[in-house]
């Protein structure tokens, strides 16, 4: 109730607009009034001088002619922030923020690092005072001189010396273990003599740990390279921090040190680079973990400017999505697999009874199905994929499919690594999704022919379903969304930065493939391929097992489970799948205890023989870089 409730009112909210829960610019004015500071004049900076989470900043001309720098803190700051540093203390072990503070308690805390900061020699805001505001918010005024944001500046305008002026600057911090915990262009004023200073204190640390230090370095590192290149940033930074200080930040270069918009703006920068390599023209040879990497060129020059040696990336998560898969498998294993391991001493006496050479014959079934897994995905990407590393991530996917219902987690690596590759988010996206209805459509097409090839009047599966009601609230659902979509400017915005290029690039690999028929031909046989060569591992399993039945009943047998196992929310249909093969074995005539110990030989070879191989093949792709 509490969830429906908060999101109905988040609605709300959203559609309609929320009350404002900001001081008024008069109780600004009071409260600079108050502390003894006479204003002649306060006007509000506009909204593209603004930085969403950290104020309403003003400037305010004081009656005796002085300028500052006011930035209120009010109630909706600490709020949102609240949000974010929840988020940043469950998914980081050490993250970098300070403690949850009231606005008062924010902006004497901002105060006080300014303080400190100017006195380890950075140039930094010269600090006024902190005062609270009526409605509980707070200001903290700064002395205000003429300045623009260096993230305002033009290309030619960051020159090296500004630049290694900057790093000066947080060389003093970095000496006195004063951490600023936002480090970006948009934080550091340059003024027309082209002197810089730090501001925007407000999540500085005293005494701060190496892994604050260190983010600090990497992320003005990997948003001022993002202006000016790899090479020439890491320059800038030798030249003001000096080798050792620099070489700190290596643990450091990795996208979970950086802070939200920092991590954005070297995402944008790769994805850039990836698309502009992509239209070169022509078809390009992709090598696995290829994708351009900011990061990983600063880390390369980096290491070869200090002439440190290669160090490990610092461990930040508090949890992987690996250690989250391991969580899942463990209760996987608990509900689904342990009770299948009753059936085990049933398959052992199976196999002393089998025929060895065919049990033998079965064992190729596994590395054949991966192959023609290989084929598909080089099939539904018009570059050309490196097939060795592509079938290992085929093998890693299986793995991931034994603990995720749906194949939702070999989806998903599979996603990565051709984002990893250097192709757009939408292009992967696109071939993932070519993958699943090419493999919807073989199947469909593999169990028709096997059902009217059987002639046992199998007519298929007929849900009692109404396919109006929910395709009229799949419509519903589409509309609303549309409209909240269209008619909010966040909503349009979203289209215009994000769905429209994902479905440019999307667009793009589909017209890329029908221009190619050879693609075509390697997808269709990797896309038939699959349910085929699991039908003859079954074949092979039912002989081993002296059961005769003929190929084309054992495929009907086979697509028949095949669907049934779809249908249940198990990973790769455990269970059902088997409870399926034995029915449908046993129906066609198969002895029901010959038909047990086929499809439990038939799973044990071809279903967890997986597990151990895409185990051993996730740890290897993990460590090559390829996902």
């Amino acid at each position: 109730a509490l969830a429906v409730g908060g999101a109905a009112g988040s609605a709300v909210l959203l559609l309609a607009g929320a009350p404002a829960d900001r001081p008024p610019i008069q109780a600004v004015a009071d409260a600079l009034a108050d502390s003894g500071i006479a204003v002649a004049r306060l006007s509000e900076l506009p909204p593209d001088e603004q930085h969403l989470g950290e104020g309403t900043v003003y400037r305010a001309v004081t009656t005796a002619g002085s300028r500052l720098a006011v930035r209120v803190l009010a109630s909706e700051d600490h709020n949102r922030d609240l949000f974010h540093r929840l988020a940043r203390r469950t998914l980081l072990r050490h993250p970098a923020d300070a403690t949850a503070q009231l606005p008062l308690g924010a902006a004497e805390h901002e105060l006080l690092m300014l303080v400190f900061a100017a006195r380890t020699g950075a140039r930094v805001d010269e600090p006024v005072m902190a005062y609270p505001v009526a409605g509980g918010g707070a200001l903290v005024a700064t002395v205000e001189r003429d300045s623009r944001a260096l993230s305002a500046l033009q290309d030619e305008e960051l020159t090296d010396q500004l630049l290694a002026g900057v790093w000066t600057s947080v060389a003093r911090l970095q000496e006195h273990r004063l951490g600023h915990g936002e480090l970006r262009p948009e934080h550091i004023r340059v003024e027309p003599d082209g002197e810089s200073r730090l501001s925007a204190f407000a999540r500085g640390r005293l005494n701060a740990p190496p892994d604050i230090l260190g983010a600090d370095i990497a992320e003005l590192l990997a948003t001022t390279a993002v202006r000016i290149g790899p090479g020439r940033a890491t320059a800038c930074a030798l030249a003001g921090l000096g080798p050792e200080l620099l070489a700190t930040a290596l643990p450091y270069l990795q996208p979970l040190a950086l802070m939200g918009p920092a991590r954005q703006a070297v995402a944008r920068y790769d994805q850039a680079r990836a698309r502009a390599a992509g239209e070169k023209g022509g078809r390009r040879t992709l090598r696995a973990g290829g994708r351009p990497g900011l990061l990983r060129d600063l880390a390369a020059e980096v290491s070869t400017a200090t002439g440190a040696t290669t160090v490990p990336l610092a461990q930040l998560a508090r949890f992987t999505w690996r250690s989250a898969l391991g969580l899942a498998g463990a209760f996987l294993v608990l509900h689904l697999v342990l009770p299948q391991l009753a059936n085990a001493p049933a398959a052992v006496d199976a196999l002393w009874d089998a025929n060895w050479w065919w049990v033998l014959a079965v064992l190729p079934i596994t590395f054949l199905s991966q192959a023609f897994s290989t084929c598909l995905q080089l099939g539904t990407i018009p570059d050309r994929l490196p097939f060795g590393p592509t079938y290992q991530v085929q093998f890693a996917s299986s793995f991931l499919n034994r603990i995720t219902p749906s194949n939702v987690g070999g989806m998903a690596l599979n996603l990565r690594y051709l984002q990893k590759t250097g192709i757009e988010t939408g292009a992967a996206t696109a071939s993932v999704g070519l993958q699943s209805l090419a493999g919807a459509l073989s199947n469909t097409v593999v169990a028709a022919v096997f059902f009217g090839w059987a002639g046992r009047g199998h007519a298929g599966v007929h849900p009692d379903l109404s396919a109006g009601r929910y395709a009229l609230w799949a419509v519903a659902l589409a509309l609303a969304a549309g409209g909240l979509l269209g008619f909010t400017p966040p909503g349009r915005r979203f289209l215009h930065d994000k769905v429209w290029p994902f479905l440019r690039a999307a667009g793009s690999t589909v017209a890329g493939l029908a221009t190619e028929p050879a693609k075509a031909v390697v997808g269709v046989v990797g896309a038939l391929g699959l349910p085929l060569i699991q039908v003859v591992g079954l074949a092979m399993s039912l002989h081993a097992l002296g059961g005769g039945l003929p190929f084309v009943q054992v495929g009907a047998a086979y697509m028949a489970a095949r669907l049934i196992a779809n249908a249940a929310p198990v990973p790769g249909g455990l269970g059902a799948l088997e409870a399926g093969l034995v029915a449908g074995l046993s129906t066609l005539g198969v002895a029901a205890g010959v038909a047990t110990s086929a499809v439990l030989v038939y799973r044990l070879l071809t279903f967890w023989l997986n597990v151990p191989l895409g185990a051993l093949a996730l740890n290897v792709v993990q460590r090559r870089g390829y996902v």
